[in-house]
């Protein structure tokens, strides 16, 4: 961990975040997928729509944070 280092490259933190983000969206998107999976009763339609959409792209906004943290403590 290297706090004293003053010259990061702020591309660095958009791209962290990004990335966090992306996984974020990934991880819950499989999630849902696969809890409607094991829920689902074949007579009416598959139990994914808006709702989980929006939640899974609420949650992946802790990506930004997440994304910040690893930046400023220099985890790679």
């Amino acid at each position: 961990m290297k706090l004293n280092n003053a010259k990061k490259p702020i591309w660095t933190l958009f791209l962290m975040c990004f990335l966090m983000c992306i996984a974020l969206i990934m991880i819950g998107t499989f999630s849902y997928l696969l809890k409607g999976w094991l829920i689902w009763d074949f007579d009416k339609s598959f139990p994914f729509g808006k709702e989980e959409i929006v939640t899974i792209l609420k949650i992946s906004l802790l990506g930004f944070p997440a994304g910040l943290v690893f930046w400023v403590f220099d985890i790679r």
